[in-house]
């Protein structure tokens, strides 16, 4: 009886928004995956290893929360703003959504797809199906890096939306594609601060809670090794943000894709041991045009969760382009 009704919820859901003009918006916290599955306890472990591994901050969260339910909560959970719906080939509902392309998987028994707004505006829907139960943790594990990453790009962009909702400082923006080698989309509200500029660091600001985003260059590349762009990090908080520094026990570093190059993205924790404060920062660090960079953001916000307004941070300094790639 289950199952029938969670096949007639599906039919009514999809009917109802193929048929109407107001396609109802996302829900649910920026951060939040819901998982999607009746194969929870056979893919727990595994899942909480690729998306809910702790990140440094002063009081350590995990990546992303996670919301789970099975699909017999199809009808509610798929209105949510970041989907991952698990199964086989086998489950009705996966059957419905995805049709054909269960017939033949892009890797034969494991496949991984990716949808915008499938049933609501402003949602993301991941759907792992693996071809059965049996194969689940070996196709995760195949997948674990993609999954990873396209969750990342997924909350990215989810972050970006919110934090450009009330447009960008369009004259800040502009000036500094005018003046330097780049630009960076200035939110509403955020403050550029160019007193260091000859000296190659520039940096924009908020506050409520304290966020900061630098920009430093150079015109010849640099090696891209982790200890040496944290040694410069520090070089330049030491100099510029009254001694920071990062503590090197507490950085995560990984290589990502950034304008078509390789950088490296480090995050860890940032301290001050004179002012007795510290937070969390994101770093990326890449070669572009024989020209180095390194755009980072930082978060003072004592007391209080900082994680998501890392993520903010992030998804400011994923509209950094240099001048050559400026649009229009």
């Amino acid at each position: 009886m289950k199952r029938q009704r969670l096949n007639g919820w599906v039919v009514i859901l999809i009917g109802i928004l193929s048929c109407t003009s107001r396609v109802p918006r996302s829900l649910g916290p920026l951060r939040e995956i819901t998982v999607i599955t009746d194969y929870w306890p056979v893919v727990e472990k595994k899942v909480e290893e690729i998306l809910a591994q702790e990140i440094p901050t002063p009081q350590p969260e995990p990546e992303f929360q996670l919301r789970v339910g099975g699909f017999d909560r199809f009808a509610a959970l798929s209105r949510l703003r970041l989907v991952f719906l698990i199964g086989t080939t086998q489950d009705t509902v996966l059957r419905r959504i995805m049709g054909k392309k269960l017939d033949s998987l892009p890797d034969g028994n494991f496949g991984l797809f990716k949808f915008p707004n499938a049933w609501v505006d402003n949602q993301w829907v991941l759907v792992f199906v693996a071809s059965d139960t049996a194969q689940l943790i070996s196709g995760l594990n195949l997948y674990a890096a993609r999954i990873r990453q396209t969750v990342t790009e997924m909350v990215l962009d989810q972050m970006a939306r919110a934090t450009y909702l009330r447009g960008a400082e369009k004259e800040l923006t502009k000036r500094l594609g005018e003046q330097f080698f780049w630009t960076i989309d200035v939110p509403r509200g955020w403050q550029l601060q160019a007193k260091d500029s000859a000296e190659r660091f520039v940096y924009i600001f908020n506050h409520y809670p304290d966020r900061s985003i630098f920009v430093h260059w150079s015109d010849s590349t640099v090696v891209l090794n982790p200890d040496s762009v944290l040694n410069l990090r520090d070089r330049l908080t030491g100099r510029f943000y009254e001694g920071d520094s990062a503590d090197r026990k507490l950085v995560l570093v990984d290589t990502i894709q950034f304008l078509g190059v390789p950088a490296l993205r480090l995050r860890g924790v940032w301290q001050n041991r004179k002012a007795i404060i510290g937070g969390p920062f994101v770093s990326y660090a890449f070669n572009y045009q024989s020209r180095f960079f390194m755009v980072d953001g930082i978060v003072f916000n004592p007391g209080e969760k900082k994680l998501s307004n890392l993520f903010q941070v992030e998804a400011i300094i994923r509209t950094f382009l240099p001048t050559g790639m400026l649009k229009g």
